[in-house]
């Protein structure tokens, strides 16, 4: 009985956060949604900040099998193709997770500090490793700036999400999660890779 309470104070925490952001939602908020008392957020997080990090890394628990040690063994295409391949599964499972990023990107709150440190950074450490090994080897073009690669491959994986709700409003061809990211990858690969004389 305890371990449902606590899975349905995350879900309620992970939609009501996803909908309004840290600010607006208080612990009471959670609780009546949830239909619990208020002192059980409390209980299983500690507090709101520690339920919002938790909710942040259920929706991403995913980037963890990412940054396992097995992946900078990879060749730097797999590391990028892996990105893509994680992302897209993460936002697959947990479609609430682009509000979560879009309320940060509006209205930062200092909460997710533990979770950006630990996973977001490191994320962007090996994508940037991945594309200088491939400018190393000769993969990708030496002119490339390695900054700007990796937020460019951050754009492509992640805009398709942001923007479902505009999508649907100005196209009515169906959406198709596997082909897109297919065909933005070829786009993405095809653009960095070292042209051949």
């Amino acid at each position: 009985m305890k371990q449902a309470t606590k899975e349905t104070l995350l879900s309620v925490a992970i939609e009501l956060f996803a909908e309004y952001g840290y600010d607006k939602v208080s612990i009471r908020d959670i609780a009546e949604k949830a239909k619990a008392n208020s002192s059980m957020i409390s209980y299983y997080f500690g507090s709101k900040q520690n339920l919002y990090d938790a909710a942040l890394e259920k929706q991403a628990g995913n980037l963890q099998e990412f940054l396992s040690p097995s992946t900078v063994a990879l060749s730097p295409q797999k590391i990028l193709q892996l990105y893509a391949d994680t992302l897209q599964e993460i936002h697959e499972k947990n479609p609430t997770l682009m509000k979560f990023i879009c309320w940060e990107f509006k209205t930062p709150s200092a909460h997710p500090e533990t979770f950006i440190k630990q996973r977001l950074k490191r994320v962007y450490e090996l994508i940037s490793q991945a594309i200088s090994r491939g400018i190393d080897d000769g993969s990708f073009r030496e002119d490339l700036d390695i900054h700007s690669t990796a937020i460019v491959l951050a754009g492509i994986v992640n805009f398709y999400y942001i923007s479902r709700d505009l999508r649907t409003r100005i196209s009515s061809v169906a959406d198709n999660d596997e082909c897109y990211m297919k065909q933005a990858m070829k786009i993405f690969f095809d653009g960095i890779k070292r042209r051949q004389l």
